[in-house]
């Protein structure tokens, strides 16, 4: 079955504008992961806005998960906690004397999780649209701490175009490579020397110098002033002995 595209039918439902998703399906090309949650965190959707445009489009319920109290055994059997935390779907019921699966997830377009899950529990699946939020929220009441994977979550991941993990670092494998690239960088290069000091004769010399060649400067321009009759040599004298 070819794979629906939420991008086009966001827009066809009208709570997205094709700018907002060529700048969205721009950043997913870029980063990859999931279109949904792109749109989430570009703040073009918000996650209960998304869940009504996919029912609305799609004629699939909301899943009431907050109200619910258990999940029934039979259903939870069906999937273990790892595949509901990787796929990032919940089992609600089963149906149809064991043959019809009801799921809760968040990307009712992914067909590949569908057909992956009935191969898994070789029951038809029938599908209910739930937000990650909401999702989260059930899976930590039922299943303990933790929830559906999703690109907030600790360490590092590349997904495909389709939401699928593709590389996963660990946060623990993540720190130890950090603390062992630590371990062998460099040392810090040294600070550059400091300038050796002068001593100070030969300071107190080079001004003795410099003073006798300014002075030398101003004799020879007194002279030629004289010369050229600007003021005679009496006139600077008495100028000079003011």
């Amino acid at each position: 079955m070819a794979q629906i595209k939420l991008g086009e039918l966001l827009v066809r439902a009208n709570v997205l504008q094709e700018p907002q998703l060529q700048a969205a399906l721009a950043e997913q090309q870029r980063w990859g992961g999931k279109l949904g949650e792109i749109l989430i965190r570009m703040g073009l959707l918000s996650e209960d806005l998304l869940a009504k445009a996919l029912s609305r489009q799609l004629g699939l319920p909301i899943a009431n998960l907050d109200a619910l109290d258990a999940l029934p055994p039979a259903a939870r059997r069906k999937i273990p906690p790892q595949t509901v935390r990787d796929m990032g779907v919940l089992p609600l019921q089963l149906k149809d004397d064991g043959r019809t699966l009801l799921v809760a997830m968040t990307d009712p377009l992914n067909l590949q999780i569908q057909d992956d899950l009935r191969a898994l529990t070789r029951c038809r699946i029938q599908v209910q649209i739930a937000s990650r939020s909401a999702l989260k929220r059930a899976f930590s009441r039922f299943y303990g701490e933790g929830g559906p994977e999703d690109e907030t979550t600790e360490g590092f991941k590349l997904m495909d175009a389709l939401g699928r993990t593709v590389v996963k670092v660990d946060p623990g494998l993540r720190a130890a490579q950090e603390a062992a690239q630590s371990r062998t960088k460099p040392p810090p290069a040294a600070p550059p020397p400091a300038p050796p000091r002068r001593d100070p004769a030969a300071l107190l010399r080079q001004i003795e110098e410099t003073q006798r060649k300014e002075v030398a400067a101003l004799k020879a321009m007194v002279e030629l002033l004289i010369e050229k009759r600007v003021f005679s040599r009496d006139e600077y004298l008495a100028k000079v002995k003011r």
